[in-house]
């Protein structure tokens, strides 16, 4: 799903379980700030007809940015949820995928997706968003967060809400006042 036709891409990574239908909300957000979206479904999940491999997360990902940036796009962030965070931190350690900025929903450690030591080479700056009240969610950003290289901020907010959930319920404003800023800057 591409929503919008500019230069500036914000390419959407869901978590194990959901499908692009998760990000519907903010891909419409983004697509009225000029930014072109694309969301797609991991291999497993959605209309994909593949089988899901947790090992293929950062793969789909590199193919997304090359399909963004084959299609004119000059500046390209990266924003994943979960299992779908983790991979976008991955692909982003890659100076060849390298993104301007970086957003991750509580980021879901996972071996078979990617090592903690690559995730942590990933120097574009990075939002992490979280719930509060879930504390294993919390230690996996924490975990992601501490061994950060470059600009990061952690933002917990007071919800057991995780991944894409976090943008709506009742505090789902306050993350979206968090993630428009960090994409919207200049440089």
């Amino acid at each position: 799903m591409i929503f919008g036709a500019r230069d500036r891409w914000a390419v959407l990574v869901h978590g194990e379980g959901q499908d692009l239908d998760a990000w519907r909300q903010l891909a419409h957000l983004l697509a009225g700030r000029d930014l072109c979206v694309l969301a797609f479904d991991l291999p497993g999940h959605g209309a994909s007809d593949a089988e899901w491999e947790p090992q293929l997360a950062a793969p789909s990902v590199m193919a997304a940015v090359d399909f963004a940036r084959s299609q004119g796009a000059r500046q390209i962030h990266l924003i994943g949820a979960e299992i779908g965070a983790l991979a976008v931190l991955a692909v982003a350690a890659r100076d060849r995928y390298a993104p301007n900025s970086i957003v991750a929903l509580s980021p879901t450690i996972d071996d078979r997706v990617a090592d903690l030591a690559l995730v942590r080479e990933a120097r574009a700056p990075k939002l992490i968003l979280v719930g509060s009240l879930d504390a294993e969610a919390v230690r996996s950003a924490e975990t992601v967060y501490r061994g950060a290289i470059g600009p990061c901020e952690l933002a917990q907010l007071p919800v057991s809400a995780e991944g894409t959930d976090l943008l709506g319920g009742d505090w789902g404003s306050h993350a979206r006042e968090k993630v428009l800023p960090h994409l919207m800057r200049e440089g």
